[in-house]
């Protein structure tokens, strides 16, 4: 499923500060942010990664470079492994901002889970994010938000707050995740619904973001215990299509899963700045 915006502006190829965002856990942001730029970097586009959940974060733990014995490298490049950082610190929250300074084109940050809260200090105090927006367009950036939509209200509410702090000057996708379904009846507070007292409830965020130009897709499920095992082996999906630890099916599986990811980003790309 996708519905892109209706015009492309000459914002689309500016260099791009892209953040996976969701202030409610667990609704896919790492899953999400591997995905990407796995797929972007396999088909050889040069991607700066960053993750804002320190050393512990499930997008260094899965495409991080790791030595020869197999541990994870403390010295992280962002452009061939996964640079890192606690967004919850204060000496090092400033890492999404200050990363700007390297000049490259596409920085993707896996932000945490609520840490909205400490982008805010970043440069308003908590009051706000006008100024660090304000510091990225000064810069060259434009910034986009993928935003993860889950079922549960709170992951609608977190679109919402992004969308009042932002409105346009950043570009938004909506991304639904598809392993609790495909229908809009899967997502009410996304969609929208009628509950039992013929009262309407939700869609009205999902009706600002796409009138705001943003685009919503999907992005595709893959079962659950195949996921595990990619999981634990911290496989990058564009390995794991190959490797032999996992069964023909379960390969399989992951293919599906690459080639659907691909095709549902497309409308998303213009923001990326591809």
């Amino acid at each position: 499923m996708a519905r892109a915006a209706t015009k492309v502006t000459e914002n689309t190829k500016r260099k791009r500060l892209v953040g996976v965002a969701s202030e409610k856990g667990g609704v896919g942001k790492s899953v999400t942010a591997r995905a990407l730029i796995n797929l972007l970097r396999s088909q050889g586009t040069r991607v700066a990664a960053y993750d804002a959940d320190g050393g512990v974060g499930g997008l260094v733990r899965v495409l991080g470079t790791r030595g020869p014995d197999g541990r994870l490298s403390d010295d992280q490049s962002p452009v061939e492994g996964v640079a890192y950082y606690n967004v919850r610190a204060e000496g090092e929250r400033n890492t999404l901002l200050d990363c700007i300074s390297t000049g490259e084109p596409l920085i993707v940050h896996d932000l945490a889970g609520g840490s909205l809260a400490d982008l805010m200090r970043i440069v308003d105090g908590g009051d706000g994010i006008d100024g660090l927006l304000a510091a990225f367009e000064e810069h060259g950036y434009r910034v986009t938000l993928l935003h993860l939509v889950s079922p549960e209200v709170g992951s609608s509410a977190s679109v919402a707050r992004w969308l009042e702090l932002a409105g346009d000057r950043v570009d938004h996708v909506a991304i639904r995740n598809t392993r609790w379904g495909r229908s809009e009846a899967d997502f009410p507070f996304w969609h929208g619904f009628t509950d039992g007292k013929g009262v309407q409830k939700g869609g009205k965020t999902r009706e600002k973001l796409l009138a705001l130009g943003g685009v919503e897709i999907d992005l595709p499920s893959i079962p659950a215990g195949t996921f595990a095992k990619v999981d634990a082996d911290n496989l990058p999906f564009s390995s794991a299509v190959s490797d032999s630890s996992l069964s023909i099916t379960e390969r399989a599986h992951v293919s599906k899963f690459v080639r659907e990811f691909s095709a549902a980003i497309e409308p998303a790309r213009p923001f990326l700045g591809l």
